[in-house]
Formats: C-alpha cells, sequence, structure tokens
C-alpha cells in the first residue's frame, strides 16, 4: 500500500502542525507511512530564487513555472505524480483504491493562476480535484487527500472496524448515529439502539444507509 508521501509546495509550513493531530500523528510516530515536504523555494531560479512569472498572452495573476517544479520532481522520484487541479479528475473512493497501488507519491501543490502546462505534460500522471470550488493553493486539498489515503493503512487507524461502515462505502453514506443524553431538547435516540438486540440494531444500522 502507499505509504510514502512527497508534497511539493511553496508553503511547507503548513503542513507541521497538521502532522501533530490525530491520525496521522499516531501513523508517523510508529513509521507506518512517511511524509516529506519539499520547499520548491529551493529549486527557484536565479538569486531570488523565482518559482512564478507572468503568463504568455497576457492575463490576471502569476503562472507556476516549469524548471522549479522540474527539477524538485526529478530530485525527488516517486512512482506516481499527482497535481492537483480544479479541472482534475473528482476523488472517490475508486481513486483512492487506484492510488493505494504504489508505493511513493508526489503531490504537487499549485498556486497562483495555476501550472504551466508544460510541466503537467511533462510528470503528471494523475490531475486531480477535490471539489468543485477554487481555494487559494493546493496545500488543504493535499491534507485531504492524504488523510483520505493515509487513514486506509493497516494500523493508523485505532480500530480497524471503523473503516468498514464509512460513508462512501459500497454507493452509501454512513447511518445516523447517536451518544449519550438519551434525550435532549424533546429528542429521543431511537429505541432499537437502546434495545441491546444485536441483530435488530444492524438491521436498523443497515435500513437507514442512505444511497450516494
Amino acid at each position: 500500500m502507499l505509504s510514502k508521501y512527497n508534497v511539493i509546495t511553496l508553503f511547507p509550513k503548513l503542513f507541521e502542525e497538521w502532522k501533530n493531530t490525530g491520525v496521522i500523528s499516531n501513523g508517523l510516530n510508529d513509521k507506518i507511512f512517511t511524509l516529506n515536504t519539499i520547499n520548491l523555494r529551493e529549486y527557484g531560479i536565479g538569486n531570488y530564487k523565482q518559482t512564478d512569472d507572468a503568463p504568455y498572452g497576457g492575463g490576471p495573476g502569476m503562472v507556476m513555472m516549469v524548471e522549479p517544479i522540474d527539477k524538485a520532481i526529478e530530485k525527488n522520484k516517486a512512482e506516481a505524480n499527482i497535481f492537483l487541479t480544479p479541472s482534475g479528475a473528482k476523488l472517490n473512493e475508486t481513486m483512492i483504491n487506484k492510488l493505494h497501488t504504489y508505493k511513493s507519491i508526489n503531490i504537487i501543490c499549485g498556486r497562483y493562476e495555476g501550472f504551466d502546462q508544460r510541466i503537467i505534460d511533462i510528470h503528471s500522471d494523475y490531475e486531480i480535484s477535490i471539489g468543485e470550488a477554487v481555494v487559494s493553493g493546493g496545500e488543504v486539498p493535499a491534507m485531504f487527500l492524504m488523510e483520505a489515503l493515509i487513514r486506509r493503512l493497516p494500523g493508523v487507524l485505532g480500530n480497524s472496524e471503523s473503516l468498514i461502515n464509512e460513508s462512501f462505502i459500497d454507493g452509501k453514506y454512513d447511518f445516523p448515529v447517536y451518544t449519550r443524553p438519551e434525550t435532549y431538547k424533546n429528542m429521543h435516540v431511537p429505541d432499537v439502539l437502546l434495545s441491546g438486540n444485536h441483530k435488530e440494531i444492524e438491521d436498523w444500522k443497515k435500513n437507514n444507509l442512505k444511497d450516494i
């Protein structure tokens, strides 16, 4: 399964706190996977380490240059290169399963008006979008993608059964869940969940899954 993650980014510090939280921290501490953040600025051009420039043909904003990203990818080899783009394939469980056939990936985070098309033509194995919305850069989508991948690794989750009934598995959303108190503002936990009858509880859960 996929156990080596390289993130090529202009803002590596954005990942530091995320690496110290929840299942990500647990997996890193237990050496279940490795996560490397690669500062694209180190591969920038000239004295100012330039990584972007004005677009040919005019237009607003700046475009990420091909050369720094090319150098970063060549220096940090992986089995597959993933570019996070608004026009990419939508992330779903089928894509997650496909990516887990690799052992290592590079995730390249865009900024500004996007990538010089030539870097995608040279290196892209996948273009992925996490949804039909625009954000300022690829760093938050990269965290989203990696968390979806990493939580599938054996040993990362405290209870492996958590994966069995998750949303999106088998084309379903998960069933509703409840905890204490039994009654709140005249709203009650379904009686069957308090019954102790395991068969009836399982039937209720299956009947309350929603189609995607």
